[in-house]
């Protein structure tokens, strides 16, 4: 092995003697006249050169990797710190802004719609952290949607320090799309964005900033980026961080495509909640649903619905790489006395999420493309969350739209027919139990 090595290094020092020798011969300037050896040199030093310092070089490259990683990481937990300390002046009921900069406008440029059910913890922080935007010239709309809580109280408490808020009751429960949709009807903004009742804004500008862009690139559906806390706000440094997408403007036909499949790789971006939404696209998306499916008592997968017929009808999107929402875990001491409350709206929704799930089946087979590409999304979501769920098993009060919608994608003939005999024994299956 020595003398191996010994050969090698007299071999190099042979060839360096007859480049330092070439480098005075005037023949070598002539291509044709090169000397082939020289070359070869060439290459072999250079592989040398590699393998000597080649753990520099490794060094230097997993320094350069750990640059591309930490830099961006350090710059979201940076943000993260931002908006944890904006969370906490909402939880505790700061205002940013003097009150007597609420006034309520007859042509609000924003309009953001809360839709509620026993909010009463969550409420004010919600409502605080539009409050404290720098943005003024918007309006509160929300919907209670049946509470047996003092959520109504909590919202005439907040409507006598800003008039910007409204009040609109349901009476009975309907919902999360007939709320939400009828929050929209009664918004006279130019925009809309939904808030879920528990969750809050990150920043101070993300009204301004969305509003600016959708002006500049007359936008009509601008995604955002949200947050997830899996622990308490106060301690955590465990994020979890959704929706980034590249930035481009989007424009149909592409967005037909591209926008819905980013959808149903990441769930998390078919929030309703993570969009600025131009009002009239969202009228066409409503009236393009119509009275009856608005009407269903649906808890599940409302935002999803939306958010899919808004694509099918957006001229321009875009995505900004922004955080402006925060999806609150919240601490136990804060919901632990409306635990049966909250077990008996879980108990109800189960019952209601079949039907929201069969609603979302219909609404994606009449609205997707005839391809193949969009129908295999509206089988896949059939399968997944009505046909092999155990819960929808059975359900007599549905029997009827189950069939009705099953056959739909029976008859489709982009659906694979591996997928149509699933269907076809889980009709079977249904008919064989209403008729025991």
């Amino acid at each position: 092995m020595i003398e191996k090595n010994y050969k090698v290094e007299n071999y190099l020092e042979e060839k360096e003697v007859i480049l330092q020798k070439s480098e005075f011969d005037e023949n070598l300037m002539d291509e044709s006249k090169t000397d082939s050896s020289v070359i070869y040199f060439n290459k072999w030093e250079f592989i040398l050169k590699i393998y000597k310092y080649k753990n520099f070089i490794l060094m230097t490259l997993i320094l350069l990797l750990s640059l591309f990683y930490y830099i961006p990481m350090t710059e979201l937990y940076s943000d993260y710190e931002k908006i944890k300390n904006f969370a906490k002046d909402n939880l505790e009921g700061k205002l940013y802004n003097s009150i007597s900069l609420f006034k309520k406008s007859e042509n609000p440029l924003i309009s953001i719609v809360i839709s509620t059910f026993n909010g009463e913890i969550y409420l004010k922080p919600a409502v605080r952290s539009i409050q404290n935007q720098d943005f003024f010239n918007l309006e509160i709309i929300i919907v209670d949607d049946g509470s047996v809580d003092n959520s109504v109280k909590v919202v005439e408490e907040l409507m006598k320090e800003d008039p910007r808020i409204i009040l609109i009751k349901n009476g009975i429960n309907r919902g999360t799309l007939y709320t939400k949709t009828r929050g929209v009807l009664n918004a006279k903004g130019k925009y809309v964005m939904t808030l879920d009742h528990d969750n809050l804004y990150t920043y101070n500008n993300v009204f301004s900033t969305l509003y600016n862009e959708s002006e500049k690139y007359n936008l009509d559906l601008l995604g955002f980026a949200s947050v997830e806390t899996t622990l308490d706000i106060r301690n955590s440094k465990k994020v979890i961080f959704y929706n980034y997408k590249n930035s481009q403007i989007i424009k149909q036909p592409i967005i037909k495509t591209l926008f819905i499949a980013m959808n149903y790789r990441f769930h998390s971006s078919t929030s309703l909640c993570l969009y600025f939404i131009k009002k009239e696209l969202y009228f066409k998306v409503i009236k393009q649903l119509g009275e009856e499916i608005i009407n269903r008592n649906i808890d599940a997968h409302d935002d999803t619905i939306i958010t899919f017929l808004l694509a099918r009808n957006a001229l321009n999107l875009k995505h900004l790489k922004k955080i402006f929402y925060f999806i609150l875990i919240w601490p136990k001491e804060y919901y632990s006395s409306l635990t049966l409350q909250r077990n008996v709206k879980k108990r109800e929704r189960e019952k209601k999420n079949c039907y929201s799930y069969l609603t979302f089946a219909e609404v994606l087979i009449l609205y997707t493309e005839n391809d193949k590409r969009d129908k295999k999304i509206a089988e896949f979501n059939f399968l997944r969350y009505f046909i092999r769920n155990e819960k929808c098993q059975n359900q007599t009060d549905i029997i009827d739209d189950t069939i009705r919608i099953s056959n739909l994608y029976l008859k489709d003939k982009y659906i694979n027919l591996k997928a149509k005999e699933e269907i076809s024994l889980f009709l079977n299956q249904q008919n064989k139990y209403i008729n025991s």
